[in-house]
């Protein structure tokens, strides 16, 4: 005779298994793992799982609907190459939607202060990244770009970066390389990032963005930052007008067109917003125009400082109080013709540079195509754990324009933001943007209330940037 309670112990078992299924699927989004790339080896990096505190690798119900948005950086591409240059595939992707004349930088026109500034709304003096590398006299420590010690520090940065604002709303996010993507900035990463490394190349960059956009809806990360460095590294090698350069600019072109055709190819394409930035312009430098700051001070009033920064602007953190900074600023402007030295507090106020100590004492800012050389700050070399979520990053491959080898002349950026020459690419297509035209000049500090407004996500509070005043010349 057969027993009774078979059939329920069956059913209580059977819920079980059910009940332990739905649990682990899940906690499935928040562990750490590999995030969907191209096969790992030298034409891929490898993805990193983000902090667990974000969207957990889930969009919400509420933001699976919403556009996507990829926010490209062609770092060095200045403005006018979209038309002096063959660029089919940029300009048929600005056919289909609108440019700006130019993009006007921050000061200092540097990689990671206008990357920061991209996506946080922020002028340099109130998100903190003053520069490549700078000295913190508030931490006695030194930020240094190629350091994954201070680089994957989020203590170093202030602000909200979209990726930040996305995840913080239960948006998935995605970083294929940007300033500040490898730590946790007010304890969130994107959900899948990759630490920067020399030699990936472009068409494996593109084809992990495409990957990313072919997930299924819940992990699809809306908000995509897609970073190129071949023009910039190009432009640092050879001069402005050299085939290298150009060669470079056209291989940039060609990863566009990988990239609209690959979004063509997707079922998401009409909800696509493809926004194409760069973070400064180019000019051209040469040995003779670089000033020693060692050759025009002496042995006591170098003693006297501590370089935080030097080349297009040199930042001199100086002992001695006030009177010490003036005497510097003093000597420097007596014996530097093609440069002006300023108590920081005294610079431009359009600089917006002002009020942060980072930016040092004593700020000198060179003419256009000069530079000032200083010994640096020594930067800490004890090893920190790295973050729970990610590698360690690798060192990037994108030296200082001062310590290549000397050459007769090589592009260089970081001047004045006024200068024409510094001026920066931006052009955004997808639903909803006029097709075809060109608008005014945008700012740099606009273009983070943009992706906030075509993400449909609420904007960090207190920022430089404009709410609207980009959106309102390119919308239809």
């Amino acid at each position: 005779m057969d027993s009774p309670r078979l059939p329920i112990i069956f059913r209580r078992n059977l819920f079980a298994i059910w009940l332990l299924a739905v649990l682990l699927a899940a906690c499935a989004p928040a562990r750490q793992q590999s995030a969907s790339a191209p096969a790992s080896g030298p034409a891929s990096a490898p993805a990193q799982r983000g902090a667990l505190t974000g969207s957990g690798g889930v969009n919400r119900p509420e933001q699976r609907a919403k556009p996507y948005l990829i926010l490209v950086s062609l770092d060095g591409f200045k403005a006018e190459y979209l038309d002096r240059l063959e660029l089919p595939n940029l300009r048929r992707l600005a056919g289909r939607g609108a440019r700006a004349k130019a993009m006007v930088p921050v000061f200092p026109t540097l990689t990671f202060p206008n990357h920061y500034s991209l996506v946080t709304g922020l002028d340099p003096q109130r998100h903190g990244i003053v520069n490549n590398r700078f000295y913190d006299p508030a931490r006695n420590d030194t930020y240094v770009y190629t350091d994954p010690r201070t680089v994957t520090d989020g203590s170093w940065y202030g602000g909200e970066p979209i990726w930040v604002t996305a995840e913080s709303q239960g948006m998935v996010a995605a970083c294929y390389f940007w300033p500040g993507s490898e730590a946790a900035i007010k304890g969130v990463r994107p959900t899948t990032f990759n630490a920067y490394t020399s030699g990936i190349s472009n068409e494996a960059r593109v084809k992990t963005v495409l990957t990313w956009l072919d997930e299924p809806i819940e992990r699809r990360p809306h908000m995509i930052t897609l970073y190129f460095s071949q023009l910039d590294e190009a432009s640092h090698d050879h001069p402005l007008e050299s085939p290298e350069v150009v060669k470079a600019a056209q291989a940039l072109d060609g990863a566009m067109g990988q990239l609209v055709d690959g979004i063509d190819r997707l079922p998401i394409r009409d909800q696509v917003y493809i926004v194409v930035t760069s973070d400064h312009g180019m000019v051209n430098t040469s040995t003779p125009q670089t000033v020693r700051l060692e050759s025009i001070l002496d042995p006591t009033e170098g003693s006297s400082i501590t370089t935080g920064f030097s080349g297009p602007v040199a930042s001199l953190h100086v002992s001695g109080g006030i009177e010490g900074a003036r005497a510097i600023r003093d000597r420097i402007n007596a014996r530097v013709a093609r440069g002006t030295a300023y108590l920081r507090q005294d610079l431009p106020a359009r600089f917006n540079y002002r009020d942060n100590p980072r930016g040092g004492d004593v700020v000198v800012v060179m003419d256009e195509g000069w530079t000032m050389s200083a010994p640096r700050a020594p930067a800490r070399s004890a090893a920190a754990p790295a973050p729970a979520a990610q590698k360690p990053a690798a060192p990037t491959a994108k030296p200082a324009a001062l310590e290549r080898t000397p050459r007769e002349r090589w592009g260089a950026h970081g001047w004045d933001n006024s200068f024409p020459s510094m001026r920066a690419l931006f052009l955004v297509a997808g639903p909803g943007i006029r097709e075809g035209v060109i608008v005014d000049e945008v700012r740099n500090v606009d273009v983070y209330p943009l992706m906030a407004e075509l993400l449909q996500l609420r904007a960090a509070s207190g920022i430089d940037g404009e709410a609207g005043r980009i959106r309102k010349l390119i919308s239809r």
